[in-house]
Parts: structure tokens; sequence; C-alpha cells
């Protein structure tokens, strides 16, 4: 009778383990790892592209009337990303940012949300331009429609 895995059996039971020491040792990402969002409300400008490219829907957006503007919440959910990165490659101003984070438990779906909110201020209004005088050609052509008139 052959066991052609008992002398790798025997080879493990005397070797280091191959696992990792997770949670003593936490390792950094590989280069071009595709973590956590970062959301940085300061640069975005509400384009709103980032929602339109997001397959899963994963990005939603509040917008509330206040007296400062219009205040915009963006929501991120992680439990509803595929972490394509198609809002960081779509987002002119470089407002998301795919981290190298991912560690990413949570017992609550709240724990899994990136939220980021800023006020868009209303554009200020132009000045009223002052009323231009009459121009004397102006008064003549008036005149005389009053003078038509009276008669």
């Amino acid at each position: 009778m052959k066991f052609p895995y008992l002398k790798e059996a025997v080879k493990s039971l005397f070797s280091k383990p191959s696992t990792e020491n997770f949670p003593k040792e936490v390792k950094e990402a590989p280069e071009g790892y595709r973590g956590k969002i970062a959301f940085y409300p300061e640069k975005c400008v509400n384009c709103g592209m980032c929602i339109r490219v997001c397959a899963p829907g994963a990005i939603t957006r509040t917008i509330e009337k206040v007296e400062e503007g219009d205040k915009i919440t963006f929501q991120f959910y992680m439990g509803q990303c595929t972490f394509c990165q198609l809002c960081q490659d779509f987002c002119a101003r470089k407002a998301i940012e795919l981290t190298k984070e991912y560690i990413m438990i949570a017992e609550d779906e709240e724990d899994l949300m990136v939220r980021g909110t800023f006020i868009k201020k209303a554009p200020p209004k132009p000045p009223v331009p002052p009323a231009k005088p009459a121009t004397p050609a102006a008064n003549n052509v008036e005149a005389k429609k009053e003078e038509a008139k009276s008669e």
C-alpha cells in the first residue's frame, strides 16, 4: 500500500508554519492594491461623475438646502463596492482615492461607510448696473410720439 502524501505530512510536522501571523503582524498591501475609499470633500466640485460610473451603485449623494448654500453629503458603501477604481479614475479633482487599507471588518453596516460633507455656496449675484440716462435723440423720438398722440 502506497501513501504518496505521507512523506509531505511528516515533513510539514517539523517545519515552520507557512501561514502568516496576521493579527500580530499586519503587512502593508502591495503596490497597486485597491483598498478602502478615502474621500476629500474640500476637493469635490459635485459633478456627480463618480455616481454615474459606479456600476454597483455604492455611491450616493444627498443635497440639503441650508442658509450658506447647499449641504452636499456623499456616502460610499464599502459593502457594495467592487473596488474597480472607476470613481477615482473619473474624478477630475482627485477627491476620491482608493487607499491600501485592507482591514475592513465590521459588525454593523454603518462601520463600512465612508462619508464626506461639504457646503457648496451659491455664486454671488452680480451687481445691478446703474440705469443709463436717456440720450437726446431718444428724447426727441419720445417727444414726437407724445405730440402725435395729443393731435
